[in-house]
């Protein structure tokens, strides 16, 4: 009876036991959004970032990126993708010159005749960064006294986030609302609207340029070279370079990010962390690239030059100025370059390499010029002032804020100038 009663046990411990179906190795289809991992969405099918998917529903330049059947956040992109130029922007991008290709326009109206300072916020320490606008309207901003800190429209102080050390860097916002910005305590930290640390990233050396954000939500930030991040902060590639990089990283429309160094080349890295070309142009660069709709590259040099390349590294002219230029060129809509020099002029500059007017400040001109939507250049100098010129170079205004005024400015829907200065103020001007 014992032996009987053993043998049915045994024979369904035995059959359970038997060959078991493979898992799966790689994600399949999705259902839902539960069945994705990290910061993503179940969209089409498929598991894909939020960024990536909000980019490719409006036809912006993520399409190249998202063909075939390799996961997003993969890393995996093709040698030389092919992306759509970008369309006009419907709102200010929060980053380093109004968006990716940082050619500084602003679809909104700044103020054409001279403001009134609304409201001011002082920190502790000089300021360098540009002032970002969030989504809900709120100013973030870094500072020398190695804070960052969150403003409302009205000037209050929401939260303040304490860093390693210096601030330089112009922050970036991720479409989920996560805030990234580089300190010289060597990490790239995000916070989320609230303020509260989401990762603290080492990258073993100072970051002062902004970090970009790209097309499918990647981060780009420039330290010793090139780094590409996940949302998550997770690095997918770095690419070395000879020494630090102050440079923000910009895109190029044919799927590659570019930057300067120090030693004067300007590097072009595709998506998958392949260097494309590079380029010496003889001087160290210390501003960022910009990129002009039709691909045009431009950057600054400490020789005096602005210089042109196209979108395969090939120099198309250079312009000589007096005097370094450290700033960012900002492109407006009919291709005019605008850009200041340290021999205290701003110039205006055809897309074909050719002086269209100058505009002499009192003091050297760090700071990235802003275009706005009616085309007024707003930029400020080391004399002190902020300055309003008309797209032909006409002074408007210009305002007197006490101060070195070495950070580019951010100028929000309802035509509100935000201004940090060397004091350490941050102005509200309307």
């Amino acid at each position: 009876m014992q032996a009987r009663s053993v043998l049915p046990i045994l024979s369904i411990l035995l059959m359970s036991c038997g060959p078991r179906p493979a898992q799966p190795t790689t994600p399949g289809p999705c259902m839902s959004d539960s069945e994705c991992r990290a910061d993503r969405i179940c969209h089409e099918g498929r598991c894909r970032f939020l960024e990536e998917v909000r980019a490719s529903t409006n036809g912006d330049t993520v399409s190249a990126l998202t063909e075939g059947p390799s996961d997003a956040g993969t890393g995996e992109t093709p040698a030389n993708p092919t992306v759509e130029p970008e369309v006009a922007q419907a709102s200010e991008l929060p980053m380093f010159m109004g968006g990716p290709r940082h050619h500084g326009r602003s679809p909104y109206a700044g103020p054409a005749a001279t403001p009134e300072v609304v409201w001011t916020h002082r920190t502790g320490g000089r300021i360098y960064a540009s002032p970002i606008i969030g989504p809900t309207g709120s100013i973030y901003i870094g500072s020398q006294d190695h804070t960052f800190s969150a403003l409302a429209a009205d000037g209050a102080l929401q939260w303040r986030f304490s860093a390693g050390d210096k601030i330089y860097a112009t922050a970036a916002i991720s479409d989920r609302g996560t805030i990234f910005v580089g300190s010289d305590d060597q990490h790239l930290i995000a916070v989320d609207p609230d303020g509260q640390p989401v990762f603290r990233l080492p990258l073993r050396d100072r970051i002062d340029g902004s970090p970009t954000i790209g097309p499918d939500g990647t981060l780009y930030v420039a330290a010793t070279g090139v780094h590409a991040i996940d949302p998550i902060g997770q690095v997918k590639w770095h690419v070395p370079t000879a020494s630090h990089v102050r440079s923000a990283p910009a895109i190029h429309p044919s799927g590659l990010v570019v930057v300067g160094t120090a030693q004067g080349d300007v590097v072009a890295v595709s998506f998958s962390g392949e260097v494309a070309w590079r380029t010496g142009v003889g001087g160290s660069i210390d501003g960022s690239a910009s990129i002009a709709d039709d691909g045009t590259i431009y950057v600054g040099t400490d020789r005096g030059h602005v210089v042109a390349l196209d979108g395969q590294g090939v120099e198309k002219w250079r312009f000589a100025t007096g005097d370094d230029v450290r700033a960012t060129p900002a492109i407006a809509a009919d291709g005019t370059i605008v850009v200041g020099s340290y021999d205290r002029k701003i110039y205006a500059i055809d897309p074909a390499g050719n002086e269209r007017w100058q505009f002499a400040t009192a003091g050297r001109v760090r700071a990235s010029a802003r275009i706005d939507r009616d085309g007024r250049v707003f930029v400020g100098s080391q004399d002190d002032f902020l300055y309003a010129l008309s797209p032909t170079g006409e002074p408007l205004w210009r305002l007197n804020v006490g101060a070195d005024v070495d950070s580019t400015v951010a100028i929000s829907e309802d035509g509100t100038i935000y201004l940090c200065a060397d004091d350490g103020g941050v102005y509200a001007l309307r």
